[in-house]
């Protein structure tokens, strides 16, 4: 079994990101079991917390440390990421040397009602990890442009996404298993 763990950068529960990792989830391959990593309770990171890491911040770092891979299904903000995707980044990648992004399998996601989907924020993301010691996914790229019908109350997406969805978690799971 394939341990992929994942986060959601938008805390509302009834955001299209959060529908959009139910979706990637659905649409898994049976031998890919897919977990989300709450980050909504992660104070902002400064680097006073490295003397005395807070338990909160040890037990997300180990909730990842679990896991094979890690997806980030992440809104965009002002053409950009929101906060809370890069403070679990950093929160990742601390204490000096202690850090748990060396070698991480990791891939990007995201829905937004912009034309472009979440390809700036994404864009943004790709700039400043490769540098932390991940392994990034390069392709496919999922960025869904959501409309009111790409998303049903259901928790199912039009085929479209659904068929983008699949690739890219099978995609994903072929790359953690690489």
């Amino acid at each position: 079994m394939v341990n992929i763990g994942y986060i959601v950068g938008s805390f509302a529960q009834d955001s299209i990101n959060r529908k959009l990792a139910g979706v990637l989830v659905d649409q898994a391959p049976a031998h890919a079991e897919l977990t989300e990593i709450d980050i909504t309770a992660l104070p902002i990171y400064d680097r006073h917390m490295d003397k005395d890491f807070p338990q909160v911040l040890r037990d997300f770092k180990d909730e990842v440390a679990q896991v094979d891979g890690l997806l980030i299904v992440s809104p965009e903000h002002n053409q950009s990421f929101p906060a809370a995707v890069k403070n679990a980044v950093d929160v990742l990648s601390r204490p000096p040397k202690q850090g748990q992004l060396a070698g991480l399998k990791l891939g990007i996601a995201g829905a937004s009602p912009g034309r472009f989907g979440t390809i700036n924020g994404q864009s943004q993301i790709r700039q400043f990890l490769p540098p932390l010691g991940v392994e990034l996914m390069g392709r496919p790229l999922l960025a869904v442009h959501a409309t009111a019908e790409t998303f049903n109350d259901d928790g199912t997406a039009d085929p479209q996404t659904t068929r983008r969805a699949r690739a890219y978690v099978e995609a994903f799971t072929e790359f953690v298993q690489s």
